[in-house]
């Protein structure tokens, strides 16, 4: 696996890339205030049979950050600018939370472009929790612009992580990955976070509509993995996604969370390999 980068309106990009290049594409997309190398577990397993490639959205991981953005088109020109630098017209692709939001919308705007597309509780607000977010805020967004974002070094910042109560039900690696790839060292010796809590914010902040009255248009293979309630894909939502396709489908997995890809590494690599 190696690190490399392309350029999206200005601000350089980063994106880790695995596997032959002659095989099938796959891309990953991550959660808001995540990076592609939290999932470093598909993509070292996956690699094997495909040609792997994993962006970190603008302001995460390795890439550079801004604040000009007014929706979440912004993360779903990411992706398709992606593809066309690498030139691929046709691939999986795998997304969580933002980042199967940001594929779907991608989708709407051309399934072509997809042979499938596997999404754990990608954020597909229903039109009231929208409205809400317009009227009163994302309680999300209050919670990102309050996050910790510096550290003495990186071990604080592990040994901090590994003992927070919202990590309470992920895997040790996964606080490891995140400690490796969403925390970065400064030219003073310290650490901070790679993505500003003010562009997480947001991200959560983001509400629009628009997308909802063009579900219709989603016309590729769609692999829905949904908590037993999902908070931000609804059940009639998730129909019109999965609905125009024959082999689309709706998967519940009882007692998972939102943050399942961190919280289970194995049973989420087996979803995706049934899913393949």
């Amino acid at each position: 696996m190696h690190r490399a980068y392309f350029d999206f309106h200005g601000l350089r990009l980063s994106y880790l890339e695995a596997g032959e290049k002659h095989n099938r594409k796959l891309f990953i997309a991550h959660a808001n205030g995540y990076a592609a190398g939290c999932y470093d577990y598909l993509i070292a397993a996956l690699s094997a049979d495909f040609h792997v490639c994993a962006l970190d959205f603008a302001g995460h991981g390795g890439s550079e950050g801004t604040l000009a953005f007014d929706s979440w088109d912004f993360f779903r020109d990411q992706i398709t600018a992606f593809f066309a630098y690498k030139n691929w017209k046709h691939c999986i692709a795998i997304g969580h939370s933002l980042g199967g939001g940001s594929l779907l919308r991608a989708a709407i705007e051309n399934s072509d472009q997809f042979e499938k597309i596997i999404a754990f509780d990608p954020v597909m607000l229903s039109f009231p929790a929208v409205i809400y977010v317009k009227l009163f805020g994302n309680p999300m967004a209050r919670v990102a612009l309050a996050r910790r974002a510096d550290f003495k070094n990186k071990e604080q910042a592990l040994k901090i992580f590994s003992r927070h109560p919202a990590n309470r039900n992920w895997e040790n690696d996964s606080v490891r990955a995140y400690v490796e790839y969403c925390i970065r060292e400064t030219k003073e010796g310290d650490a901070e976070l790679c993505c500003d809590p003010a562009i997480e914010s947001r991200i959560f902040s983001q509400a629009g509509w628009r997308h909802l009255l063009q579900l219709g248009r989603i016309r590729c293979e769609v692999q829905l993995i949904l908590p037993g309630h999902s908070n931000v894909c609804p059940p009639r939502i998730a129909a019109r996604v999965t609905a125009k396709h024959p082999r689309s489908a709706i998967e519940r997995v009882a007692g998972a969370g939102h943050l399942l890809p961190f919280e289970n590494r194995g049973l989420t690599l087996s979803l995706v390999k049934k899913h393949l």
